[in-house]
């Protein structure tokens, strides 16, 4: 009976939308027909989604199918995924040079050197590097259409595994990020109420002043009102309030999944949540109100680095 497994080094399951990490790693097996296959896949921060393949050159017309694959799953990050191909069984296999190839380069990297009056220096490390150079193969040529199912079988494993670690860095930073979500709810708290008691502490604070120059005289109670409103007016905070309390209720929302992917979203609440409390600060009289607004500012920052993790 023919064998035919893939094993992912790691849990997999099913590709499901929320809030993902662009940090992880996921590797699997395939093995069938003498052959061994195996997958690498790492993910690393980037703004906008950037994917590398390596592949064997039994399965290299399978790259856009992978490509299509990773696009499907993905929306920013870097991606390098690798494939290796060996003969099942001790795992040895045998390394060739093609020269021609290899040729090829040195001719290209010259050409280029006359042209741009470069040095013309080719070290051997980097042109084994080069993709098409280096193949390892098994004692006997491997047939292309087993190696392209094991690559299918082994890259779906892989990307399951990959996917498994992404949600799990999602997870934590999402934890992270709820707790220092919580602590701008309580700073806002503040600052709605101590917001509440900014008129009375206008209205002694300008009876205060207008005393030595009225003297004896009595303050008209709804002249000082009027002054009292006018000046209220200049210092009204309400519609930030308002506002930092969409934005934490969005950021929320993001952290649950509620919207996909979330990195960038976030970002851009953060972006607007960070302006709000400038206005705030600017302002502000009061002491505590401008205490808690440079707190918010500080947290917005933190979360706006953090969220440069999420995808």
């Amino acid at each position: 009976m023919t064998e035919r497994r893939a094993r992912a080094i790691g849990t997999s399951t099913a590709a499901e939308r929320g809030v993902r990490g662009m940090t992880a790693f996921g590797s699997a097996l395939a093995e069938r027909d003498g052959l061994r296959l195996t997958v690498e896949i790492k993910g690393f921060n980037n703004r906008v989604l950037d994917v590398r393949l390596r592949l064997p050159p039994e399965v290299a017309s399978s790259e856009p199918e992978l490509r299509r694959l990773l696009q499907e799953r993905l929306v920013r990050g870097r991606v390098e995924a690798t494939a290796t191909l060996l003969a099942a069984g001790d795992g040895e296999g045998r390394l060739e040079i093609r020269d021609a190839i290899a040729a090829q380069y040195v001719e290209a990297a010259r050409r280029l050197a006359r042209r741009h009056r470069l040095g013309a220096s080719f070290p051997a490390a980097s042109l084994l590097s080069m993709p098409g150079v280096v193949q390892v193969t098994g004692d006997e040529a491997a047939d292309p259409a087993v190696a392209i199912g094991l690559l299918r079988d082994a890259f779906a494993a892989a990307l399951d595994a990959f996917d498994t670690g992404r949600r799990a860095e999602g997870t934590r930073l999402s934890a992270d990020l709820r707790g220092r979500l919580d602590a701008m709810e309580r700073d806002v708290a503040v600052i709605a109420q101590d917001t509440a008691r900014e008129p009375d502490r206008l209205a002694a604070r300008l009876r205060e002043r207008l005393a030595p120059l009225l003297q004896d005289a009595a303050i008209d109670p709804a002249r000082l009102a009027q002054e009292v409103a006018l000046l209220a007016d200049k210092v009204d905070i309400s519609e930030e309030l308002v506002r930092l309390g969409g934005y934490l209720e969005q950021a929320r929302g993001l952290l649950e999944g509620r919207e996909s992917p979330a990195g960038k979203m976030l970002d851009f609440v953060m972006q607007e949540m960070n302006r709000e409390s400038n206005t705030i600060a600017s302002k502000a009289e009061a002491l505590p109100i401008c205490q808690a607004a440079l707190r918010l500012r500080s947290a917005v920052e933190t979360i706006r680095e953090q969220v440069q993790n999420l995808e």
